[in-house]
């Protein structure tokens, strides 16, 4: 098996989320959690990824299907964290080096100090290193332990602590180093003499310092990348940190966003250089938007969207599963859906493509340089010629294409003849 490993625990069924869905699938801007916390493994250099499942574990499997690097290991017994660990022994037999423990419920973990502790674990030689954060309120976490020289000595779940220990704010994010197999035989030494009766991972630590091994603990970790969401308030506020990034990395590559605020992009969206997204605009799912444009304000881009450069979208402007070429205008409260539309075609105010007939969504091409009128519906599937003209009010028949360079108007739309010279 290559090295480094990462083992991701998604086992847990979160009952505080009150869902039918594992906890690791509920979504932050548009992904489940447990996808941020494997690409966080695998940027921080993990070549094998171990994602532990049980509860819901066929919707974990099947969010994670495709992807060449990741492996499954079965919990099938809710007995803790050292349990799910331990239910990844026979996959990784044979194995000797490093392996990252994380869990897939902290989707905001971030790549660079998870590659830092795997750095230090190679140089310090340790059997165990762990990523610890000072947090201001440690409520919920386990507690890190230290003597008076600031050397490790042990972990305390929150629920074993003492009052003065409750005090403690560098907490414990489950965020390991471990070399194997040597974990191996300090999983076997965990007992469930505990407030949850469960065999800790948190104890492992300790086991390996009783064999002599070396054990650190190092603060690499920021408040926010240990977020962990348990509960549907959790969820709002990881939805609002990764928005928070998400932003500040298109900005940062080059892009306006008028008002960070009152704009949502999803994880998934890629954004062109030089484009300017007005407030209240919404880019939702897998949308590419290319240099120049303008979006918004209140735009939808829904997922399957992509957008050529200069292209600019208006108020109250949705656009789903179409693409539009360069230069195309639809400045005021159009509907463009399952469509193609040519360079530099103007669709009008309150324009439709009509794609969904109740059973079926069908295309709509509009050709480069066409202008569709105000109010007018083409109804899919049709095809608008190049330079073509549709007349305000306008409606398009099923199977009706409009001619290149042709104008039609009224309703079905019919050629328009010019009137003869008297």
């Amino acid at each position: 098996m290559q090295g480094p490993v990462a083992i991701i625990l998604a086992a847990g069924h979160g009952k505080r989320m009150k869902s039918d869905k594992a906890k690791v699938l509920h979504e932050v801007c548009g992904r489940p959690m447990i996808r941020y916390v494997v690409e966080a493994a695998r940027g921080a250099g993990a070549k094998t990824i171990l994602v532990v499942v049980g509860y819901a574990a066929d919707q974990v499997r099947e969010a994670l299907a495709g992807e060449p690097d990741v492996l499954f290991a079965t919990q099938t017994r809710q007995l803790g964290t050292g349990d799910a660990v331990k239910s990844c022994r026979p996959l990784l037999e044979g194995y000797e080096g490093p392996a990252l423990v994380l869990v897939g419920d902290e989707p905001l973990l971030r790549p660079e100090p998870l590659a830092d502790l795997l750095d230090r674990q190679a140089t310090e030689g340790a059997a165990c290193l762990l990523g610890t954060a000072v947090v201001p309120d440690p409520m919920g976490f386990g507690r890190i332990l230290r003597d008076s020289a600031g050397r490790f000595l042990r972990i305390v779940e929150e629920r074993d602590c003492t009052p003065e220990e409750k005090l403690l704010r560098e907490v414990n994010p489950s965020c390991y180093v471990f070399e194997l197999p040597v974990l191996w035989e300090a999983l076997d030494k965990l007992d469930t003499g505990n407030a949850q009766g469960e065999y800790y991972l948190t104890d492992a630590p300790h086991w390996l310092q009783t064999f002599g091994r070396k054990v650190l603990a190092l603060a690499v970790l920021e408040p926010n990348d240990i977020l962990g969401v348990n509960a549907r308030q959790h969820l709002a506020q990881a939805n609002a940190v990764m928005q928070a990034r998400i932003q500040d990395h298109w900005m940062t590559e080059g892009v306006t966003i008028v008002d960070p605020r009152n704009t949502y992009v999803d994880g998934r969206a890629t954004i062109g250089r030089d484009t300017v997204i007005y407030p209240f605009s919404v880019l939702s799912g897998t949308v590419t938007v290319g240099a120049n444009c303008k979006i918004g304000p209140f735009t939808h881009l829904r997922d399957g969207t992509t957008l050529g450069d200069g292209v600019e979208l208006g108020a109250f402007v949705e656009v789903n599963r179409s693409r539009l070429e360069e230069g195309v205008i639809a400045r005021h409260l159009a509907y463009l859906g399952d469509a193609h539309v040519g360079p530099f075609a103007n669709i009008g105010a309150t324009a439709v493509t009509a794609n969904f007939d109740g059973r079926t969504k069908s295309p709509t091409e509009i050709g480069a340089r066409a202008q569709i009128g105000s109010g007018a519906i083409l109804i899919a599937p049709v095809e608008i010629g190049p330079g073509a003209t549709v007349g305000a009010n306008a409606v398009v028949a099923k199977g009706q294409d409009v001619a290149p360079n042709s104008t039609v108007v009224g309703v079905p739309a019919r050629p328009l003849i010019p009137k003869a010279n008297p």
